[in-house]
């Protein structure tokens, strides 16, 4: 049976089943691969949707060839390794960022091996292309006293402040993911009188994790869910038109409150507060509280960690007894239809 092969010259017709046979296996990736088989999160499809857009793209720019008309063979090494020097080039993309965007592809190839064996030849080569390396940088983190400061500027009665404060408690003590935060719902909440409160987390690949909250932080959200007589259906983040609260609304927020309270800590005007920052400083914590790396590990919802210690199972009182080894903070406030398009399809995901 012939196959096609960067070796194997095609006519055009050749090419135009090809390209046929691409698109509906670029469909079937998304659809069922990680929509349905690897349940990957709305994030990531988002992610690999975005990668694939712009590979299309950089190929009809670049070599003239339209969405359509795009097949395996156009999947080689020499082009992946091109579309990384466009993106550095013509996007100003960072190596992380090429990274991000040529794993994706590279997961499609994985995928296409397996689903059409004829193009094992040039997928095998183009997955032999090397990350890019990043540069090192600090890890930054915020200290007590600058987290404390930022709590001091959100101490207003009103319910931005209050909101904001809400989301301030939540990141630096659980450093979950920005993403989990705007997801959280009321039922994720677990409100407790004996001091065992906890948030439920939905995390990378749909995982749910359930972490401890200090007593301080359980008493401010649920005043506050009583205040804004939220229901367990309810997100308990909102914006102000009562939409759910993004990720990059998080980010400006935080962004604001970082500027205010620099005034009463100087310290935070050299440092890029992001929601992530307290992801890293709630790990920093725990780190210096002596917890061992494999518990943080799971407290943040990482799936695996490099490290020489045996990754251990922590459930739920292991995290809580974590968590007691803290200095809590004194501050105690309140159905698919194919599209013919494959821009089209990637763009109704």
């Amino acid at each position: 049976m012939r196959t096609y092969t960067e070796e194997m010259p095609m006519n055009k017709n050749d090419s135009l089943t090809a390209a046929l046979k691409f698109a509906p296996l670029l469909e079937k990736y998304f659809l069922t691969y990680l929509i349905i088989q690897k349940k990957s999160s709305p994030r990531t499809v988002s992610t690999y949707r975005d990668s694939f857009t712009l590979y299309l793209r950089f190929m009809a720019s670049v070599y003239g060839i339209a969405p359509d008309r795009i097949e395996m063979n156009h999947f080689s090494l020499d082009h992946l390794s091109a579309f990384g020097t466009y993106l550095e080039t013509s996007r100003n993309c960072i190596p992380s960022t090429i990274n991000l965007r040529t794993s994706a592809i590279k997961s499609f190839l994985k995928y296409a091996a397996v689903e059409a064996p004829e193009y094992s030849g040039i997928i095998r080569k183009s997955l032999s292309l090397p990350a890019r390396k990043a540069d090192k940088h600090v890890m930054s983190f915020i200290s007590k006293n600058e987290y404390e400061s930022m709590l001091e500027v959100c101490n207003n009665p009103d319910a931005l402040s209050l909101r904001d404060k809400m989301i301030l408690m939540i990141l630096y003590n659980t450093g979950c993911r920005v993403s989990e935060l705007v997801n959280l719902c009321v039922s994720d909440i677990s409100i407790e009188t004996d001091g065992t409160s906890s948030i439920r987390f939905l995390g990378k690949g749909r995982k749910e994790r359930i972490t401890p909250i200090w007593k301080s932080t359980a008493v401010f959200i649920n005043n506050y869910i009583k205040l804004q007589n939220l229901n367990c259906d309810n997100r308990l983040l909102s914006n102000n038109r009562k939409g759910n609260l993004t990720r990059s609304g998080v980010g400006q927020r935080i962004t604001t409150i970082t500027e205010k309270a620099a005034e009463l800590s100087p310290s935070l005007n050299k440092k890029n507060v992001t929601p992530h920052t307290f992801r890293h400083s709630a790990a920093m914590n725990l780190l210096q509280a002596g917890v061992d790396i494999s518990t943080i590990a799971i407290w943040l919802g990482h799936e695996n960690i490099e490290t020489t210690h045996k990754y251990m199972v922590a459930d739920i009182e292991i995290k809580r007894q974590a968590m007691e080894k803290l200095d809590e903070t004194t501050n105690n406030s309140f159905n698919y239809k194919p599209s013919k398009s494959i821009l089209a399809f990637l763009a109704s995901l």
